[in-house]
């Protein structure tokens, strides 16, 4: 009776546990890993990583809000590490590393979850490089007694915000230099689709003027008309830089530093950059304000060395709404480092969950196989069991006809077979527990 049971319990239970093991640890589960976005400039003491969560499954990525994230970063001997991070809805997080000494590189750097490695490898740091201030100069067309030079002072314009726009005059190189002084130089601004104050001033010493332009278009043609004290007239032309989709940085630093999206937005990302990298960054939420724009705040103290702000809708901070705002309010603007991807720990992610997928897969197989050998030799027990009977019945027979030799071939024995059923069914304990171990978490 046992000996049948078994026949069918093995099989039956085998599939089984093989079944669970091919739908549940031998597929493929969504993997963990990070990407690590920075500036890798040596020479600093501090190293601001921003790193993107995510599930790879398939191919295809899925946000990940991770906790408990810490990243290890080894220089030269020594070895630091971040405070703990945790991931915001959108799967980012910000990572700061301090160092006592200037940090001089490759960076052997490892972000971890747990035991579970989301993202590892080296990265080279570069020479610190002073990019300078570049010349936001506009480009436009002049005709007349004058040259015109015609910049924004932060870089740039954001309908409908107000920026300050410098304007100075001089003389073309055909043009004698007869003027002793540029001043009383009476310069006329207009451009349809901005707001100009004041639509005319007179240019000091150095032929100079400021006004404020608050661009209510993206594409804004301006046009400054200029007249000397001697009635010399000059004419200027050229189209601002009016950028479509970037957050406004509000000069006023009284309340911090307040960024100001005309478009809806649920957060925007940030970088303070010098030339020695990538000092923070920060995720700031933003909350629709009174006026209909999207507000946020980041309370920050500025850095000693000169600085830029980068504001992107992105983690990456390549979209176009990306710009960079010089981080002192009177400051010009400057060219600003952008991030760079230094560490994708995707592909890692889902070798290792093919490797773990295929040693489940792996278990199970063996289960089979080893499920098919007992099965084989539970068949051939019973087959001796049957065998023990019909010597009953020939025994019987022998007695009655008086012929032994009967009753001496029936009673051949396979004392390997009970060995081997044995050996087998020790085997598929083994396998089942391994089979069963795959369920860990």
């Amino acid at each position: 009776m046992l000996g049948r049971l078994a026949t069918y319990v093995v099989p039956a239970a085998s599939v089984t546990v093989t079944a669970l093991v091919l739908f549940g640890p031998g597929s493929p589960n969504p993997a963990p890993f990070v990407r690590v976005r920075g500036v890798p400039v040596a020479g600093g003491n501090t190293i601001a990583l921003r790193l993107e969560g995510a599930w790879r499954s398939f191919g295809a990525d899925a946000v990940a809000t991770f906790e408990g994230v810490i990243v290890e970063v080894e220089d030269g001997g020594a070895k630091l590490a971040s405070k703990p991070i945790s991931f915001g809805p959108d799967g980012v997080g910000e990572a700061s590393i301090e160092n006592g000494a200037p940090f001089v590189g490759p960076l052997s750097v490892r972000v971890l979850r747990g035991e579970t490695i989301l993202a590892e490898g080296t990265v080279p740091l570069r020479a610190p490089s002073r990019a300078g201030t570049p010349d936001p100069m506009i480009t436009g067309l002049s005709k007349g007694h004058f040259r015109f030079f015609v910049r924004p002072r932060r870089g740039l314009f954001v309908s409908p915000f107000p920026e300050a726009l410098d304007v100075s005059v001089g003389l073309p190189e055909i043009v004698s230099p007869s003027l002793r002084s540029f001043a009383g130089i009476t310069l006329a601004l207009s451009g349809p689709g901005a707001s100009i104050t004041p639509e005319r001033a007179t240019t000091d010493e150095q032929g100079a003027a400021s006004f404020t332009v608050t661009p209510t278009a993206h594409h804004v043609e301006l046009s400054i008309d200029a007249r000397d004290p001697e009635g010399n007239e000059g004419h200027w032309e050229g189209i601002l830089p009016v950028w479509p989709g970037a957050t406004w940085l509000d000069p006023d630093r009284s309340k911090g530093l307040v960024l100001v999206s005309p478009a809806p937005r649920d957060r925007v990302y940030v970088s303070v950059v010098t030339d020695a990298g990538r000092l923070l960054g920060a995720v700031v939420p933003l909350a629709r304000d009174d006026a209909g724009f999207f507000r946020g705040r980041l309370d920050l103290t500025p850095p000693a060395d000169p600085a830029s702000i980068v504001v992107a809708g992105d983690p990456g901070e390549r979209g176009d709404g990306t710009v960079a705002w010089p981080l002192a309010p009177d400051a010009v603007a400057t060219n600003a480092p952008r991030l760079e991807l230094l560490l994708d720990g995707s592909a890692a992610a889902e070798a290792r969950e093919r490797a773990r997928a295929s040693s489940a897969r792996l278990v199970a197989v063996c289960l089979v196989a080893v499920a098919a050998l007992a099965e084989v030799l539970l068949i051939l027990a019973r087959t001796q069991s049957s065998q023990r009977a019909l010597e009953a019945n020939l025994a019987e027979a022998a007695a009655a006809e008086e012929r032994p030799e009967i009753l001496a071939t029936a009673r051949q024995r396979h004392a390997g077979l009970r060995v081997a059923l044995a050996a087998s069914l020790v085997l598929l304990g083994f396998v089942l527990i391994a089979a069963l171990s795959t369920f860990r978490p």
